[in-house]
């Protein structure tokens, strides 16, 4: 889910929830996923990782939560692409940027420290297709 999505939509509703059961959000453990990557070339994550949100695209769920994150334009241009390939391009790298934490080893610490901000308390760090998880592992700590 993109940082703004957390910050926006899922800290609100779990404030809600919990207040309703007469709790704060002291103590509750925020996870999200945050596709991670350090690269020379943030292209290559950038292929990777539109690769793998293909498929999330045709999902309901996530189309909703897509939309609801402020990303209807690229659901339309993934509705509107010809083929797969322009489904994949579709997706826009404005998405990818709320999305991910890519680039160099502070990069993807500062894309940590973007969810952490946004309201995840244990951010969790996924490993993009086509890069290497180790030295992405090791920038996250550092966040």
């Amino acid at each position: 889910m993109p940082a703004s999505y957390v910050a926006d939509v899922v800290v609100r509703e779990i404030a809600a929830g919990r207040a309703r059961a007469g709790r704060d959000l002291a103590g509750f453990d925020i996870c999200a996923a945050v596709p991670s990557a350090v690269v020379e070339d943030p292209a290559v994550a950038h292929r990777g990782i539109r690769t793998e949100l293909h498929r999330y695209f045709g999902l309901p769920f996530y189309r909703a939560m897509f939309a609801q994150a402020g990303y209807e334009a690229d659901i339309a241009a993934y509705d509107a692409a010809a083929d797969v390939t322009a489904q994949r391009d579709a997706i826009s790298d404005a998405f990818i940027e709320d999305l991910c934490a890519i680039g160099k080893p502070a990069d993807v610490a500062a894309g940590v420290a973007r969810y952490r901000a946004a309201g995840a308390t244990n951010p969790m760090i996924t490993n993009i297709t086509g890069t290497d998880l180790g030295p992405t592992l090791h920038a996250a700590a550092a966040a």
